[in-house]
């Protein structure tokens, strides 16, 4: 405002120097027959413009603040009748200021060579600042007093809008860890609805991850608390054995027992880093190699149980698909490690892979009981144990994630005359990726 007030006035007092200028330019081209004038001083009266007798009514209050002169050979010839004689600070053409009846004046000379002439044309500065404050302030005023309205108009426009934004910051303000409700509002604008929908995506992604982790601790909890406890009561077996016998078979039950919250607390971690895992990378990998690998590795788990383990493949095709190397292990590790668990001792489990069109299909066929109708829909949940055969009831549940990671199928089926045969399609190439994008 400051600035503007300045540059306003600024503007006002060059139109008064323009209009100084003006004037004298006018008086220089009336006064060519200066000459004509006598040249003593007592004739000027006649020329002087008589200021007294004019109408007041007629003109301006201000016409008496603005006055000239006209000088010929350095002689005073035509001033203004209450024309105090003005010397310019310095004597030159051009704008000046001077000093007369404690006033300040502006003023403008113009010379004219040929005939010796100078006209001078001057105005009081204060009554300048004055019209030029009027004019400023009448020109600002209406601005000035529309600024308080303009404020209140746009503050209450500003605030009307923003409503929806508090009461979604509001929404936002009442959602704590415990309470991660989706954001409910009855209208939304549209430039907001992305913001809400956004939010509730994340609110419910917070949500499905803290649920996770909170079963994945319920179930570390569940699983390990009977262990445990089995544990304890070996280590005090065997620290109150009375001979070497009784507690050498305490610590070896005691070392079983660790082997199997171990194999449980690693398949936990498995189950939690793939449920986590939302994408797949793609990765080529030999599932042959693995597979051979992989057996190599369990046998002598098998060799415990007098157990022989076979791997059937079809030696023309290429083994090679877009599946990580990891999920194949703990696929095969879990499904070859049940097959033997479920398999009475001197048996034979087959592992085959075959390949259709764009999918690989796996079958590992044990020997054991079998499992009946009702059971075989429950064999993928969580901790859901077939028979007295101990184990955490988890290795299905991993498959079958690894599984939908790929847009597989797994099932089951009977063997004659009897056995199960897990049987996993996989899709190759991709055809995989292809659905994820």
């Amino acid at each position: 405002m400051l600035v503007g007030l300045l540059f306003a006035n600024h503007e006002v007092e060059e139109l008064f120097d323009a209009r100084l200028a003006q004037q004298a330019r006018l008086l220089l081209t009336l006064s060519g027959n200066i000459e004509k004038l006598d040249s003593n001083v007592n004739a000027i009266s006649p020329l002087l413009i008589d200021e007294a007798n004019t109408d007041p009514s007629v003109g301006h209050k201000y016409e008496s603040k603005i006055f000239y002169q006209i000088w010929r050979d350095d002689e005073l010839k035509i001033a203004s009748d209450s024309m105090t004689l003005l010397q310019q600070e310095e004597d030159t053409d051009g704008y000046g200021n001077a000093i007369a009846d404690h006033y300040q004046w502006r003023t403008f000379t113009l010379s004219q060579m040929a005939g010796n002439l100078k006209v001078m044309v001057a105005e009081r500065s204060d009554v300048r600042g004055e019209i030029a404050d009027q004019i400023v302030f009448q020109t600002l005023f209406p601005e000035i007093l529309a600024w308080p309205i303009l404020a209140f108009l746009v503050w209450a426009a500003v605030g009307f809008g923003l409503e929806p934004l508090q009461q979604l910051a509001q929404r936002i303000q009442k959602i704590t860890p415990t309470k991660l409700e989706p954001i409910e509002m009855s209208s939304v604008p549209e430039e907001l609805r992305p913001v809400k929908n956004a939010l509730n995506g994340l609110l419910m992604e917070i949500d499905f991850l803290m649920e996770r982790e909170k079963r994945w601790i319920a179930d570390a909890a569940h699983e390990l608390r009977t262990p445990l406890s089995i544990l304890r009561v070996h280590a005090e077996n065997a620290a109150s054995a009375e001979n070497e016998i009784e507690r050498n078979q305490s610590l070896l039950q005691l070392t079983l027992g660790v082997d199997r919250s171990t194999r449980i607390v690693s398949q936990l971690l498995a189950l939690a880093r793939l449920e986590h895992q939302k994408t797949v990378i793609k990765t080529e990998t030999d599932v042959l190699a693995i597979s051979r690998s992989m057996i190599a590795g369990i046998l002598p788990l098998a060799w415990k149980k007098h157990i022989e383990i076979s791997l059937d493949v079809e030696d023309d095709k290429s083994w090679n698909c877009y599946v990580e190397s990891n999920h194949i292990e703990i696929l095969l590790q879990n499904l070859i490690s049940n097959a033997i668990k479920f398999s009475p001792n001197e048996s034979m489990i087959h592992v085959a892979w075959t390949q259709s069109g764009n999918q690989v299909e796996l079958n590992v066929i044990d020997s054991g009981k079998g499992v009946n109708q009702d059971d075989l829909q429950r064999l993928t949940e969580r901790f859901f144990r077939c028979g007295e055969v101990e184990g955490a009831g988890l290795g299905l549940s991993i498959v079958k994630n690894i599984v939908d990671k790929y847009q597989g199928s797994l099932f089951f089926k009977e063997t004659k005359p009897n056995g199960l045969t897990v049987c996993v399609r996989l899709p190759v190439l991709s055809v995989i990726f292809d659905n994820q994008e």
